[in-house]
């Protein structure tokens, strides 16, 4: 570095002259020499001129870089400018996680969960590895919300959704399908593995010692055995589902 100019970015301010000195591996603190910062340096040298966004500890930058070039045309270094726009970055998550996820149980929504499932079966027609479909439908919804209220309906949503949350990997995806029905995506899950997390599900329900005391029915389907779109795997999970709930109600009566 030759010289950089006295602006600031947040907190401490950048004072003129400050990097002067340094390396640009010394600047980012990165040390891979073919990393994306470095090659884009890299081609500044060369004459191509590039923009992109890097996260420097806990702060995101947009980086332009181009040649630095003499009067005469000849390329004598790499100038650039970086953009502190950490706030903007924040915005847009946040506004990219309303979009994608429900409200009241922090879940993914129905559309985010439909597109994640589309390019999971995609996925699997490459790799020709299994995996599962859960739906569930939370039991006697209305019932509490008659009873205990719109408020405790709403808790037992929440409640479900935390079961669902701790049941599962990180790499699954559990979604709110809408009203008091629930969906999971079980990535490189098989009959019995998916068999394992519902059983998880409905022992965290019964160790709830919130009230009301709250069930769960779930159906499954698994791919490719149950199917290998979209349609055909919800369309077997649901036919599950419900015939589990009417197995349910007959204990019941």
């Amino acid at each position: 570095m030759t010289s950089n100019w006295g602006c600031g970015a947040g907190t401490p301010r950048i004072l003129p002259g400050e990097f002067v000195g340094k390396t640009v591996f010394d600047l980012l603190k990165y040390h891979e020499p073919d990393g994306t910062p470095i090659v884009h340096h890299h081609n500044a040298l060369r004459g191509v001129a590039s923009r992109f966004e890097y996260w420097m500890e806990d702060r995101a930058l947009d980086i332009q870089v181009g040649p630095l070039r003499t009067p005469e045309g000849e390329i004598v270094g790499v100038s650039g400018v970086a953009l502190d726009i950490t706030e903007r970055k924040k915005l847009e998550d946040d506004a990219r996680f309303q979009a994608t996820h429900d409200a009241l149980t922090g879940l993914a929504n129905y559309r985010e969960f439909l597109n994640i499932l589309e390019r999971e079966v995609r996925r699997a027609d490459r790799s020709h590895r299994p995996f599962a479909v859960l739906l569930l439908d939370l039991d006697e919804l209305k019932m509490i919300n008659d009873r205990f209220g719109h408020l405790a309906g709403n808790r037992a949503l929440k409640r479900l959704a935390a079961a669902m949350k701790e049941s599962s990997r990180a790499t699954d995806l559990a979604a709110r399908y809408g009203g008091d029905e629930f969906a999971l995506l079980l990535i490189d899950t098989d009959p019995g593995m998916a068999e394992q997390v519902a059983q998880r599900i409905h022992a965290s329900l019964r160790k709830d010692p919130e009230l009301p005391a709250l069930s769960v029915s779930i159906g499954a389907a698994i791919s490719p055995a149950d199917g290998r779109s979209v349609q055909e795997l919800l369309e077997t999970a649901d036919q599950r589902l419900y015939r589990r709930k009417r197995q349910s109600r007959a204990k019941v009566v």
